[in-house]
């Protein structure tokens, strides 16, 4: 050896360390050419499923298990001067225990520790064990086998694909909701069917389908009903939806292909195979193992560090969902189990890569309380039963942390930012291929983030999920960047949510303060901006961006949005700007005064761009201006003169932005919203937007279009007067969003001026009636009908929901003379017609008519007196009025000149009480209803 090729003294010293830590650990060594150069050694153990834990762990004598491969490796990093990796090679890895790793297995930025598939090698490690069972016939379907008593396993596995846990209603792959759900899903009759009901599962849908909740059967009561115990699997209570339930592991239910039940104390596998499965012949697993892999460092101080894992299969993990505790997290929706298939935990630079995650049973990745500077990229997560990723840090480092069952409506603790370092923060999710998560819990995502700082989440294609692809579940502590993501059917087993969705429920929102407080205390906890960009977002509903609940401090920009919009509910600083929105809009729900919003320079192809619901631009004073505005040549909603009156889209236009090739409202497909050199947006101050570069390479792309129609039943939304406010029915997904509620249920005041009695009541704009004097509310004719019958001076007891929570307002009815709309508790009788754009002054913007001789209308009120309000005109004809049952004759309604809201009928004098006024058409070509003066 020449003196310019031997090793340098300092690396013969480290190579003396390194070959002593080996040979303790039955290791031969050999340094490399690479490892002589840099100084440092680099080390590659070896383990097989046909290896031995006597061997060297070289690539001609491997080792057996990963677990003899681990006491080597810390060995050889103990000493911090060599370079780890643990090559696993081909074949499937029943882990009889979860690989558990810990400061002992960290490796250094220059010596890195990593564990890693063979390349071309497909390792899978399994959570559960391969049977053996001597199937025997239980019926002509189902098979039987005894496996043995005591197993805990609820995932049963037919040559790799997961089956089905005896069920009803039985699974349906085209039923989005559950694979299927029924009403009576544990009605006492099917119940009655049950030897053994405390065996079974029950899931179900939220009551307001704000995600899952599910429950299991202890027993039976006297009547046959089954007794629940929650597994609390959501924030918001534990309601269950009426419609969408379903039960599982009843082993009576067993009556479908594919379907399986395991009666735990005898032993037995019951298996009802699919068409064409051959059992003799058939792969037979469990899924038992809740963790594969669980990285736990001692502390922040003291995290494990620089370690990998690559190239595996991780699959067959217990489902979560019923043998785990739920933690609520925060005031976001969301309750989670803090567990994952791959676990980390007081970690730095733990990476995740290369990877598939197949069916697991609950989240994939959990990044629990510390870590730091970790990457997940380049995976494929398909068909999780939780989440995908999720990145959750402790409370303990929120400062005065709420949840819905421990509210806060002070603050005490002023001070910025986090409380301890207990929490995630510059963690990478990158160009991973996430599909079909929450196939058990319908609270998940693709990635979920709470009480995190600093998450990139970034190339990843997201699709099918039962709720968000993207939830950001609180405000702490912001500094997010979600771009260059492809996201679509999000959202497809619950409602009011987007696919992009965020809470912002932190210290201020739950304050019992004014605005301006609320936006003194916004950047305590939302401290850095969260960015918004360069996604592509398909949803077929209301918005792909949820801002909900008082989301802080955000820039949503380049972003092309398709099918739905973005949503903007009270919070302060967010900035949407340089977007194109296609069929959708923005919606603006229930803003703070001085918000400090901005929305500027986008483009809006669609019929109505803005959805504003208890929002007074006066006071909210956003800036809203130099956007394009587009609806293929149609009117477009909202850009009017009152609307720039208001100083809203002054220097906006209605114009053709001139989107390159195909037309989107004839092309469906269309992807590519580049504008043309002369677009009018690009003057606006537009840029164009990359239109490539969304998601992971080679994973699928967003469904065409939905162009939503206009709805059908104007009824419900058509505004009447109310005590001086104006109020309608919860005619929407956006008013039940808007308001927090799980039903349509009552009538939701618009407008309260000021100086209306409504609001020297104590009623609010937004207030939701939901009884009044007892009765339940559910429309307009449930409240006017009791309303109209009291005496002035009588009380009013209102039940209200306001701010997501129940109150109460009690006033007198007031005296003298009030004025009611057609629609307020009028009976109507025969063929009437609704005609809307026709009214003015103090009544709707409404009236109901009809062409048919006969046709009544009539209203119960009391009173002293009554007019009738209509329409006079050549068309009209002559109408009879009842009071009381008695005719009053007829009334001639005709006019030279049209008059509307006109009294066609009045009386005074009546005896204080109760009365009826009816009006029947008897002549001309209409009758016309506009509305009633009472006079008490």
């Amino acid at each position: 050896m020449s003196r310019r090729s031997e090793p340098s003294r300092p690396f013969r010293r480290l190579w003396a360390i390194v070959t002593s830590a080996a040979v303790s650990a039955g290791l031969t060594l050999l340094p490399t050419a690479a490892a002589h150069a840099e100084g440092v050694a680099s080390v590659s153990l070896h383990v097989s499923v046909a290896g031995s834990d006597r061997a060297a762990g070289t690539s001609a004598r491997p080792y057996r298990t990963i677990e003899r491969a681990q006491k080597t490796a810390r060995a050889l990093a103990r000493t911090k001067r060599v370079a780890v990796r643990v090559v696993v090679h081909g074949g499937t890895y029943h882990l009889q225990r979860t690989l558990r790793f810990d400061a002992r297995d960290s490796g250094s930025a220059h010596t890195p520790v990593s564990y890693t598939a063979a390349p071309g090698e497909r390792v899978v490690l399994s959570g559960g064990r391969t049977l053996t069972p001597r199937w025997h016939d239980h019926t002509e379907k189902v098979k039987v086998a005894d496996i043995g008593a005591g197993l805990d396993f609820d995932e049963l596995f037919l040559d790799g694909k997961r089956q089905i846990l005896a069920r009803y209603p039985n699974f349906d792959p085209d039923q989005a909701i559950l694979g299927g759900t029924a009403a009576d899903a544990i009605s006492p009759s099917r119940i009655a069917r049950w030897k053994n009901p405390a065996t079974g599962l029950v899931r179900a849908l939220h009551n307001g389908m704000w995600g899952g909740n599910s429950y299991k059967i202890t027993g039976v009561r006297e009547d046959g009903t089954a007794q629940l115990a929650w597994v609390g699997d959501n924030n918001r209570g534990s309601g269950m939806h009426t419609t969408y339930r379903m039960v599982e592991n009843i082993f009576e239910e067993l009556d479908a292909p594919g379907e399986w039940f395991y009666d735990k104390p005898a032993g037995k596998l019951y298996f009802y195979a699919p068409e064409g499965a051959d059992l003799s012949t058939a792969r037979i697993e469990t899924a038992e193992r809740d963790e594969l892999i669980r990285v736990v460092g001692e502390g922040p101080d003291r995290p494990v560090r620089h370690l990998t894992f690559s190239g595996f299969t991780f699959t067959q993990t217990h489902r979560t969902l019923f043998d785990h505790p739920y933690e609520k997290l925060q005031l976001g929706d969301w309750a989670i189990a803090r567990t994952g298939a791959v676990y980390l935990k007081n970690t730095e630079h733990v990476d995740v890569r290369d990877s598939r995650f197949d069916q697991v049973g609950g989240n994939a990745v959990f990044l629990d309380g510390y870590n730091s500077r970790n990457a997940v990229a380049g995976n494929e997560f398909s068909h999780s039963g939780a989440s995908d990723v999720a990145i959750i840090g402790n409370p303990d480092a929120v400062r005065e942390p709420s949840t819905w069952d421990a509210f806060r409506t002070t603050i005490t603790d002023t001070t910025p930012g986090p409380k301890s370092e207990n929490y995630p923060r510059d963690v990478v999710v990158r160009d991973n291929w996430m599909h079909d998560n929450g196939q058990f819990e319908k609270q998940t995502s693709g990635v979920q983030m709470s009480m995190s700082r600093r998450i990139t989440v970034s190339g990843n294609t997201i699709h099918d999920g039962p709720r968000a692809c993207i939830d950001i579940n609180d405000g702490t502590w912001g500094g997010h960047v979600i771009e260059n993501n492809d996201i679509f059917n999000c959202v497809k087993e619950t409602s009011d949510h987007g696919p992009v969705n965020a809470w912002g429920r932190d210290r201020f929102w739950p304050l019992d303060a004014g605005d301006a407080t609320k936006k003194s205390y916004a950047k305590l906890d939302a401290m850095e901006t969260t960015v918004i960009r360069h996604n592509r977002i398909w949803h077929s509903s209301h918005w792909d961006i949820d801002l909900d609940d008082g989301s802080s401090n955000y820039l949503i920009e380049n972003n092309l949005l398709l099918n739905g919009g973005v949503k903007l509910r009270e919070g302060f600083h967010r900035t949407v700007r340089n977007n194109v929105f296609v069929n959708g809009g923005a919606h603006f729900h229930v803003w703070y005064a001085d918000n400090g919003d901005v929305i500027e320079n986008n483009v809006f192809a669609t019929d109505d761009p803005y959805d504003l619901i208890g929002v007074d631009m006066a006071k909210s004073r956003p800036v809203i201006d130099k956007n394009v505005f587009w609806n293929n040549g149609k009117s477009v909603a909202d850009i009017d003169d009152a609307w720039r009156a208001q100083g809203l889209d002054a220097g906006s236009v209605i114009a053709d932005p001139q989107f390159t090739g195909s037309n989107p409202f004839t092309d469906p497909k269309k992807l590519d919203y580049t504008v043309a050199a002369g677009s009018p947006a690009l003057g606006l101050g537009f840029e164009n937007i990359a239109m490539d570069g969304f998601g992971k390479a080679g994973a699928p792309t967003p469904p065409p279009l939905q162009w939503r129609a206009a709805p059908t039943d104007p009824y419900k939304s058509l505004a009447e007067p109310l005590l001086g406010a104006t109020a309608t029915q919860i005619y929407s997904d956006e008013i039940k969003s808007s308001v927090g509620l799980t039903d349509y249920d009552g009538l939701v005041l618009k407008t309260v001026p000021e100086d209306s009695y409504a609001y020297r009541s104590g009623l609010r704009v937004n207030d939701v009636i939901r009884e009044i004097n007892g009765r339940k509310v559910t429309d307009r004719t449930s409240y006017w009908t009791p309303y109209n019958k009291l005496a002035a001076g009588g009380a009013v007891e209102l039940a209200v929901w306001r701010n997501q929570a129940a109150d109460a307002v009690t006033f007198a009815k007031p005296s003298g003379t009030e004025t009611l709309n057609n629609t307020s508790g009028t009976a109507f009788a025969g063929n009437w017609s609704l005609s809307v754009n026709r009214g003015a002054g103090d009544l709707a913007d409404d009236v109901h008519y009809t062409t048919s001789d006969g046709a009544s209308a009539s209203l119960t009120f009391h009173g002293t007196g009554v007019a009738v309000l209509g329409e006079k005109f050549s068309d009209q004809g002559s109408v009879e009025v009842f009071v009381d049952g008695a005719s009053q004759g007829l009334v001639d309604t005709t006019a030279a000149t049209r008059q509307v809201q006109a009294e066609i009928f009045g009386i005074e004098g009546l005896t204080a009480g109760e009365h009826t006024v009816q009006i029947v058409k008897r002549s001309g070509q209409y009758t016309t209803l506009d509305g009633f003066k009472v006079t008490d």
